[in-house]
């Protein structure tokens, strides 16, 4: 009886020692494959961040701009700072930050308006602008540092799209404060001068004419004074002179007004031009007026004068660089006229009639929003 005994109790320990031993198995087994898991993981987040440092180590070196980019910022001492040579707590920065672009419609006029919205609402917002190269870089001398070509859709974070009511009339809900680490696409045209309020250094600052440009303007304008000296019998440089630029603009504007007059584009007519000419000569003791146009043979044809210059065979960018030189202007209507006024910086005389009163284009047009109220308006 106690020899049975005996060995049930030697039973029980044995199959007591075998259970711990499985059990001991089976938890080593479970911690080796949670490690495994782990470590593997780990190890794919080290990968990951490889590619991730080798990708953002490529984008520090642009061929062109156009298959690659720089991601740059200014920094405190005025230099460009790039990938490859600030901290990488300046890395995550740049990388983190939100953008604002635009869409791109129409030619040079509009792309300045759209440029200035860019850094508008990039500024307001504390984001990276983007705008891409193509025409404002053939013409002006673009400040680039911290504004980002095309290939901007890198960051993670959600993209909205912001569209403005109306053409030409201040939309308040433009400038608002969007969500952060938000990326706004804007569109469209944004022609007021509401929104450049507290850039209109800036702008001035980007808005400056490529030097091959900006020498030909000023070889036509010195040309200008030297043929008035001439004819009056005056000395090299007449600091009396006065210029007045003319911005007449015909082709396109005028199909529409004939094609769909509804619409409310118009040209602006031979009798404002007449006033405008004799308000300034009112005004001014000597006067010659210089025409940049995109219509020459009405031009010379309904503003004849002896103290008109006119502006033949220049490109666009040349004939606005022109208009910027002289010392006022008269506007015809459209963008480009708008430019041409605003980077004068002297008095400005504006057609009055455009847009049509009561047509399409008019009930989204807010004259007060799109002239400059200091900008003076004639019939």
């Amino acid at each position: 009886m106690g020899t049975n005994e005996s060995k049930s109790r030697d039973g029980s320990k044995s199959s007591t020692k075998v259970i711990l031993m499985l059990l001991i198995l089976v938890i080593t087994c479970i911690m080796w494959i949670v490690s495994k898991k782990i470590w593997g993981s780990q190890k794919l987040i080290l990968q990951q961040f490889k590619i991730t440092a080798d990708k953002l180590k490529s984008t520090a070196a642009p061929v062109d701009g156009k298959d690659a980019i720089e991601i740059q910022q200014r920094i405190t001492n005025g230099t460009i700072a790039t990938m490859s040579n600030i901290s990488n707590e300046g890395q995550d920065k740049i990388v983190g930050r939100a953008w604002v672009s635009a869409s791109r419609k129409g030619r040079l006029g509009n792309n300045m308006f759209q440029f200035a919205i860019v850094i508008a609402v990039s500024k307001r917002n504390n984001m990276t602008p983007v705008f891409p190269k193509e025409i404002l870089d053939g013409i002006f001398n673009i400040d680039r540092s911290g504004i980002l070509l095309d290939q901007e859709m890198n960051n993670s974070f959600p993209t909205i799209s912001v569209e403005e009511k109306n053409n030409c009339k201040y939309d308040k809900n433009i400038m608002k404060i969007f969500p952060e680490n938000t990326n706004i696409k804007l569109c469209c045209y944004f022609q007021s001068w509401k929104y450049q309020i507290g850039i209109h250094e800036e702008l001035k600052r980007h808005f400056t004419f490529k030097s091959l440009i900006d020498n030909i303007a000023e070889s036509f304008i010195e040309q200008v004074h030297r043929d008035y000296n001439r004819n009056m019998g005056t000395g090299p440089r007449n600091k009396q002179l006065t210029l007045v630029g003319i911005h007449i603009r015909r082709t396109d504007m005028a199909h529409a007004q004939k094609h769909n007059p509804n619409a409310g584009f118009v040209v602006a007519p031979k009798q404002y031009f007449e006033n405008a000419m004799k308000y300034f000569k009112s005004k001014l003791k000597q006067v010659h007026f210089v025409v940049c146009t995109d219509d020459i043979k009405w031009a010379q044809n309904n503003i004849p004068s002896p103290n008109i210059t006119f502006s033949t065979g220049h490109s666009p960018g040349v004939d606005l660089a022109i208009l910027s030189h002289c010392d006022h202007v008269i506007m015809s209507v459209g963008s480009f006229s708008w430019w041409a006024a605003w980077l004068s910086g002297g008095e400005v005389v504006y057609y009055d009639g455009w847009p049509k009163p009561n047509s399409s284009f008019a009930k989204g047009f807010e004259h007060s929003d799109y002239f400059p109220l200091h900008w003076k308006p004639m019939f």
